[in-house]
């Protein structure tokens, strides 16, 4: 089904108890076909990237002669003409503005393939990566393309772990195959497994989450692919905050670092003003 009228009020009050909220088939298979044939296009260099970034699991990419067996993710898709039609797909807006407003501004968009072998992604939150409040005016959303189960890598949330409105304390995986792959130095006390709900999807699935719900995914321990549709939206309203001397400063100053080393003078928060994006509503702040 596809979801034409307002969100039931129950489940606008699930997402404020619980941080997430799940939306059965909101997506239809045949678009979310032509997301999947676009991932192979631009992995494969059949169409030119333009703003699009390839990220590759460092370790499977040792072992894996074929994109899709080691490309992690594609980002910066706001601006690609057929992802976009994810980040601006009015059935995707229609629920969004009804959790954090109806002037909206889309601040990041990914395709993230999970292959076999691909390890698990631990505790965190995405706000650590956004230099930007309130906080619950930030949400994720992430979408099935494949079935998505405990073995083949769902995420799984910590209902209620937004409500303290505190960043928790994060650092860079060690031996992680992926650079600025962070997750919560005390995971063990924040997210124990007894407090996870995994989400098990089919196509089309959506879940929205806060930016500040702590959540992961599992591991990738079967021989198919995980690929979802990822992006992150913020009221038009938000300001950007000053982030040094905050728990975002590590992981900023190893991407202005980054940045450097590929000839930018750009500041973290300069980064994100040219990557975002208006797509409801009225002009943003971002």
């Amino acid at each position: 089904m596809y979801l034409l009228g307002p969100v039931p009020f129950l489940g606008i009050q699930f997402y404020h108890d619980n941080g997430y909220l799940v939306i059965r088939k909101l997506f239809d298979i045949p678009t979310l076909n032509t997301y999947r044939q676009r991932f192979t296009d631009v992995c494969e260099g059949r169409v030119e990237k333009g703003r699009v970034t390839v990220v590759k699991d460092r370790a499977l990419a040792q072992t894996h002669a074929r994109p899709e067996d080691y490309i992690n993710k594609i980002q910066e898709l706001l601006f690609d003409e057929v992802f976009s039609t994810y980040s601006e797909d009015p059935r995707l807006l229609h629920v969004v503005a009804q959790l954090i407003g109806e002037d909206l501004t889309a601040v990041n968009c990914m395709l993230i393939n999970k292959p076999p072998g691909t390890n698990e992604h631990p505790p965190h939150q995405d706000l650590l990566y956004f230099p930007f409040r309130p906080a619950d005016k930030i949400l994720a959303t992430w979408t099935a393309i494949d079935p998505v189960s405990r073995d083949n890598g769902c995420l799984y949330m910590v209902p209620g772990s937004h409500k303290p409105d505190v960043l928790y304390e994060h650092d860079e995986q060690v031996n992680s195959a992926k650079l600025f792959f962070f997750g919560i130095v005390n995971s063990d006390e924040v997210a124990p497994e007894d407090r996870r709900v995994y989400v098990e999807m089919q196509p089309g699935d959506t879940v929205l989450f806060q930016s500040n719900l702590v959540h992961g995914s599992m591991p990738n321990v079967t021989k198919t692919y995980r690929k979802a549709m990822t992006g992150h939206y913020a009221n038009s309203s938000c300001h950007y905050i000053d982030v040094y001397g905050t728990r975002h400063e590590k992981l900023v100053r190893q991407m202005e670092a980054e940045l450097r080393k590929r000839g930018s003078d750009l500041t973290y928060v300069d980064m994100w003003r040219i990557k975002t994006k208006p797509v409801r509503g009225v002009r943003s702040n971002l």
